[in-house]
């Protein structure tokens, strides 16, 4: 998910269709878009890391300026308890490395990106505190953000109502679909059908690319036949690519596979190791011994003993 969601925002054209149709008029109208530039920073630390990827852009607001615009992913596919304590961590980090490069504080717009089945509902981050009156409230923090939820749209308006960009209609589709492969699958034809003559061009082939890594990754062997049967309606160098793909991630899986259960068994041979030794080492020896937690030995001796 991540990867694709990169892929398909890193594109400024497909950025900046997102953002007109998303953004409130007041804010889209006052940014010039022809000054939008790719960030090639993320402000992502190893914390946040868990709950979101970042693409970043800079702009001019009005004219003269300076904007940020963090389009943040989260990848975790369901709705955080507190967004707002992530959101001001990351706008720290900008913050911070605005200081640390001897400029001026940059206002940022932070936008979340969320494709779970679960509905975000934005709550003002004073509503977290209960109890609290009008004179505390001055004392909280505002941290706002634009959300985009897909769940909250139907299929009819991505497809024709909300993006004028091939790349955003088709990406936020498949995106809003990929947890359910059967829905996905079903619709796929339409869904790609989008993009057709778009797909005849060189730009187009290798979004197309994307697309089809991106499904066959998320679906089992079972479905590749239905999607090589719809790309097939949609585009014939497309298919070559579903092939090739396929077995790429087929190869990959067996590897994985392989390494996995190589990987059992020798656990499973340290563990039996350990048995062995139970009545003639220590807990914390066994333990260093054979690269096993000392909790994992002490079960086995408590196991032993019953």
């Amino acid at each position: 998910h991540d990867k694709f969601f990169k892929e398909t925002f890193s594109d400024k054209s497909t950025a900046i269709d997102f953002f007109k149709q998303t953004f409130p008029a007041d804010l889209s109208n006052n940014i010039n878009f022809a000054t939008l530039d790719f960030d090639q920073n993320s402000y992502i630390d190893e914390e946040l890391k868990e709950y979101f990827s970042d693409i970043v852009y800079n702009c001019i607001y009005k004219s003269d300026t300076s904007l940020k615009i963090a389009l943040l992913f989260e990848h975790k596919s369901f709705v955080p308890e507190y967004p707002h304590l992530q959101l001001f961590k990351y706008l720290l980090k900008i913050w911070e490395a605005n200081l640390k490069q001897d400029k001026k504080l940059i206002p940022v717009i932070p936008i979340i990106f969320y494709h779970g089945k679960e509905r975000w509902e934005i709550i003002p981050f004073c509503n977290y505190f209960k109890g609290i009156d009008e004179t505390l409230k001055h004392f909280i923090p505002g941290i706002n953000y634009l959300l985009t939820d897909l769940s909250s749209f139907s299929d009819e308006e991505l497809m024709n109502g909300i993006f004028n960009n091939i790349t955003t209609k088709i990406s936020s589709l498949l995106m809003k679909n990929i947890f359910d492969e059967e829905k996905l699958l079903q619709n796929l034809v339409d869904f790609l059908n989008i993009g057709a003559l778009y797909f005849k061009e060189e730009k187009g082939l290798k979004f197309l690319e994307a697309v089809i890594r991106y499904i066959l990754s998320n679906i089992n062997e079972f479905g590749i036949e239905t999607v090589k049967k719809a790309v097939e309606q949609i585009s014939v160098e497309g298919v070559k690519t579903v092939m090739t793909i396929a077995e790429s991630l087929i190869q990959k899986g067996k590897i994985e596979g392989i390494k996995e259960g190589e990987e059992k068994g020798k656990i499973e041979g340290k563990i039996e190791a350990a048995k062995n030794l139970l009545h003639i080492l220590d807990d914390e020896t066994i333990s260093k011994t054979l690269s096993i937690p000392l909790d994992q030995v002490k079960q086995l001796r408590q196991n032993d003993t019953l």
